[in-house]
C-alpha cells in the first residue's frame, strides 16, 4: 500500500513537472523578442566594455541597493500589516494568518504565473545589468560638447532665463529641496516596483509587453545612443568642466541648503565626478541628455496609465515632480527632460503599433502563426 501511494506521488509530481516544463517553454517562446532584445544589449555592453575597458561603479549600485532594500522591506512589512489586519478586521476572518498565508502561496504557487516571472526578471535583469557597463562608457565614447548649446536652448524656450531662475522660490528653500531630492531618490524604487510587478503579472497581456519591450528601447535608444550623440554633463558639472559660473548660483544653493537638510543629490555627484576624473574606481556615468528619469517617469505613467486611471494620475504627478527635480537638483537642463519624455512617448507609441500588428490576435499576420494562442497575448 504505502509503495502504491509513494508510486502514485512521484507519477503526480512528474506528470506536474512535466506540465509546468511546457509551461515554462511556451512563456520563453513568447518572450522571445524581451529575450533576443536584452542579449542583444548584453553583447553589445561586452563590445563597449572590452573596447573602454569600463565597468560599473559597484559601490554606487551597493548604495542605491540599500536604500532600495531598506524601503523594499518597510513597504512589504506595511502591505503584509495591512492585509492582516484587512482580513481581522474588516472581513472578520476567524483565522487570519492562515488565511493570508494561504493567498500568498496561491499567488506564487500559480504554473503560469512563474513561468512569466521567470522569463520577464530573466530577460529585465539581463538587460539592467549590460545597460550598467553602457552607461558608464558614454563619455569615454563621446567627451562632453553639447553642454552650453543646451544651456543656451533653455534660455531661448524660457523667455531669456534658466529654469532654474523661474524655480527660485523653491531653490532658495531647504525643505522643499530635501523633499524634492527624497522623490527624485525614490524614482529608483518606483522604477524596481514597477518592473518586478509587470513581470510577475499572471495573465501576458499585449500592454505587459508593451511596457517591458519600450522599457528596454528607451534606455538603449535614448540613454545610450541619443546619450552619445548628445554628450552632456549636466548644470551640476557645468562649472566643474570649465564652462563658466552660469550655475554656481544654484550650486551654492544647494550647497548651502545641505547644510541643513542632507541633499543627497550633491555627494551622488561627487561621487560621480570622482570616477570620472579617475580619482576613484569605477563610474556608473554621467550624461544628462536626455533626462533617463524623466523618460521612465512618463513611461511609468503611461503604463499606469492603461492600468488605473487614478495610479496614472499619480504617476503622472509623480512625473511632474520629476521634472522639477531634475532642474533644481542641478542633474538636468530642462531640454533634457522635454526630450526624454518626447523619446518615450514615441517609442511607447511605436510598441503598441508594433504589437498590434503582430499580436496573436491578429490570424492574418505570419508573425501571429508563430506565436502563443490569442488568449495568452491578449490587446487588453
Amino acid at each position: 500500500m504505502e509503495n502504491s501511494v509513494a508510486a502514485s506521488t512521484l507519477l503526480t509530481r512528474a506528470i506536474v513537472g512535466r506540465v509546468f516544463l511546457g509551461t515554462l517553454a511556451d512563456a520563453f517562446w513568447r518572450h522571445r523578442l524581451l529575450h533576443a532584445m536584452a542579449v542583444a544589449a548584453l553583447l553589445l555592453a561586452s563590445a563597449v566594455g572590452w573596447h573602454t575597458g569600463n565597468m560599473p561603479d559597484f559601490g554606487a549600485l551597493e548604495e542605491y541597493a540599500e536604500y532600495l532594500g531598506f524601503a523594499l522591506w518597510i513597504c512589504g512589512s506595511v502591505f503584509a500589516l495591512g492585509m492582516f489586519f484587512h482580513l481581522a478586521l474588516v472581513k472578520r476572518e476567524t483565522e487570519p494568518l492562515g488565511t493570508f498565508l494561504r493567498s500568498l502561496g496561491s499567488f506564487f504557487g500559480d504554473a503560469e504565473r512563474i513561468a512569466n516571472s521567470l522569463n520577464g526578471l530573466a530577460a529585465s535583469i539581463t538587460f539592467i545589468s549590460a545597460f550598467g557597463v553602457l552607461k558608464g562608457a558614454i563619455a569615454i565614447l563621446s567627451p562632453f560638447a553639447w553642454d552650453k548649446a543646451l544651456a543656451h536652448a533653455d534660455r531661448i524656450l524660457h523667455f531669456g532665463r534658466a529654469p532654474d531662475e523661474w524655480l527660485w522660490f523653491i531653490v532658495q528653500s531647504p525643505l522643499a529641496l530635501r523633499t524634492l531630492n527624497i522623490a527624485y531618490n525614490f524614482w529608483f524604487i518606483v522604477l524596481i516596483t514597477t518592473v518586478f510587478t509587470a513581470c510577475i503579472t499572471r495573465k501576458d497581456t499585449k500592454l505587459r509587453h508593451q511596457f517591458l519591450m519600450s522599457f528596454m528601447l528607451v534606455w538603449t535608444l535614448g540613454g545610450f545612443l541619443l546619450a552619445m550623440g548628445v554628450s552632456s554633463a549636466g548644470p551640476c558639472f557645468y562649472e566643474r568642466l570649465g564652462l563658466g559660473g552660469d550655475f554656481h548660483p544654484l550650486m551654492q544653493a544647494l550647497a548651502a541648503a545641505d547644510r541643513i537638510y542632507p541633499i543627497w543629490a550633491l555627494s551622488t555627484q561627487d561621487m560621480l565626478w570622482n570616477g570620472y576624473t579617475g580619482a576613484t574606481n569605477g563610474s556608473i556615468g554621467i550624461s544628462a541628455f536626455p533626462s533617463m528619469h524623466v523618460a521612465i517617469a512618463v513611461l511609468f505613467a503611461l503604463y499606469a496609465t492603461r492600468r488605473s486611471q487614478l495610479v496614472g494620475l499619480l504617476m503622472w504627478a509623480f512625473a511632474g515632480v520629476i521634472v522639477i527635480g531634475s532642474i533644481v537638483l542641478g542633474w538636468h537642463y530642462a531640454v533634457d527632460g522635454y526630450a526624454g519624455a518626447f523619446v518615450t512617448i514615441a517609442i511607447w507609441k511605436a510598441c503598441g503599433y508594433f504589437l498590434t500588428l503582430f499580436a496573436p490576435d491578429r490570424a492574418d499576420r505570419s508573425f501571429s502563426a508563430a506565436t502563443s494562442p490569442p488568449d495568452v497575448i491578449s490587446t487588453t
